[in-house]
């Protein structure tokens, strides 16, 4: 059995966590995944083979973004980094791991939970034009 060029073989590594990177997203904008927020900036989605954090790399919010796969010893076993670009350019990569970023915030503050919170505790435009009866 041969074995695949050592680039070849990084860049099937890569597209397999593309691919997680890309159902994650899916799943969560669906509300069919749950994320927790640990440790200030990293957000964490676990399942009973393993777990996966996303996280900016200067834990402050902002680009470059980490994902981080672990086994279920929360064992590292796997890692994908927002790529440099020349000049300001963006890349799909980088692209993909911020919309899942921004995806797992949410998810873990429970936004659409705490917006539709808000939305309820407002009086609907029709309640307050009716007019009094006197």
């Amino acid at each position: 059995m041969s074995k695949l060029p050592r680039a070849a073989a990084a860049s099937g590594e890569n597209e397999h966590l593309a691919t997680l990177v890309r159902r994650l997203a899916e799943a969560t904008s669906l509300r069919v995944t749950d994320w927790e927020l640990r440790d200030g900036d990293v957000y964490v989605w676990s399942s009973r083979d393993g777990s996966v954090s996303i996280a900016s790399c200067g834990r402050d919010g902002e680009p470059p973004y980490e994902l981080i796969v672990y086994n279920p010893e929360r064992e590292q076993v796997d890692e994908l980094i927002s790529e440099l670009a020349d000049g300001d350019r963006s890349t799909e990569r980088n692209d993909a791991l911020a919309e899942l970023h921004r995806l797992a915030r949410r998810s873990a503050l429970r936004a659409d939970d705490v917006i539709e919170a808000l939305i309820g505790a407002l009086p609907l435009a029709a309640e307050r034009a009716e007019p009094s009866s006197d």
